[in-house]
C-alpha cells in the first residue's frame, strides 16, 4: 500500500514530468546547448532563492508546535546554510561580476516561492514547508545528478559547477528525510492536502524559474 508521501508524488507527477521534466531549460543542459548567459542567469536566481531558504526554514522552526518538527526544519536550515556562495562562486568562474551581477530582485519564479514558503511558515502552517522540500530536493535527486553530469560537456562550466555538485550529492540524504516528514505529518489529512498543494505550486514555480533563467540571459554578461 502507498504511503502519504508516494500518493502526493502521483499526484504531482503531471506538473513534475509537463513543466519540468520536460522544461526547455533541462533539454538545453542535456543536448549540449546551453550557453554561458542561461547558465549564469539560472545561477542568478537560485542565488535568490537559496539565500532565503535558511531564513524560512528557522521561521518555520519557530512557528512549529512539534519539537521534532522544530527539529527537523532547524537541521535542514543548517543544511543550507551558504549555499548561495556556490552561485557566486561558480558566477566568478564564469567571469561575471557578482556585485553587479546579482544586483535588482529575482525573477517570478524565486519571487513566487520565497513569498509562499514565508507566508506559509508565518501565516497558514509550517508543515507545508515539508511539501516546498519534497518538491525541491526531489528534484536535486532526480534531475540533480542527471544534469551535474551534462555540465561535463560545457568548457566553460568546469570550474562552476559547485552547486549543481554539491546539491546533487546533498539531495540524495535529505529526500529520505524529506520522506519521513512527509509521512508523519500527514497524519492529518488537512496537512496532507496543504503539504501536496504546496509541493504542486512549488513545481509550477520552478519551472517559472527554468523560464526566468532562459528570457534573463541577457543581463549583465561579461
Amino acid at each position: 500500500m502507498a504511503g502519504a508521501y508516494d500518493s502526493a508524488l502521483a499526484e504531482v507527477a503531471p506538473t513534475l514530468k509537463n513543466l519540468v521534466v520536460e522544461h526547455p531549460f533541462i533539454d538545453t543542459i542535456l543536448n549540449g546547448e546551453l550557453t554561458k548567459p542561461v547558465y549564469a542567469a539560472y545561477l542568478r536566481e537560485t542565488y535568490f532563492l537559496v539565500g532565503q531558504t535558511p531564513h524560512f526554514l528557522s521561521i518555520a522552526a519557530a512557528h512549529a508546535e512539534e519539537e521534532w518538527l522544530q527539529d527537523w526544519f532547524l537541521d535542514l536550515a543548517i543544511d543550507e546554510r551558504h549555499h548561495d556562495r556556490l552561485c557566486v562562486r561558480d558566477l566568478r568562474y564564469l567571469d561575471y561580476d557578482p556585485d553587479a551581477y546579482l544586483t535588482g530582485h529575482p525573477g517570478l519564479g524565486a519571487w513566487t516561492m520565497i513569498g509562499q514558503n514565508h507566508y506559509l511558515a508565518t501565516m497558514v502552517d509550517p508543515c507545508a514547508i515539508v511539501g516546498f522540500a519534497a518538491a525541491t530536493e526531489g528534484l536535486g535527486a532526480s534531475l540533480g545528478p542527471q544534469a551535474a553530469a551534462a555540465m561535463g560537456q560545457y568548457e566553460f562550466a568546469q570550474k562552476a559547477n559547485s552547486f549543481l555538485r554539491v546539491h546533487a550529492a546533498e539531495d540524495q540524504e535529505h529526500i529520505e528525510t524529506v520522506k519521513k516528514a512527509f509521512e508523519q505529518c500527514a497524519e492529518d489529512p488537512v496537512r496532507y492536502r496543504l503539504m501536496t498543494t504546496t509541493w504542486e505550486y512549488t513545481l509550477r514555480a520552478y519551472a517559472q524559474l527554468f523560464t526566468d533563467a532562459l528570457e534573463g540571459a541577457g543581463r549583465g554578461a561579461p
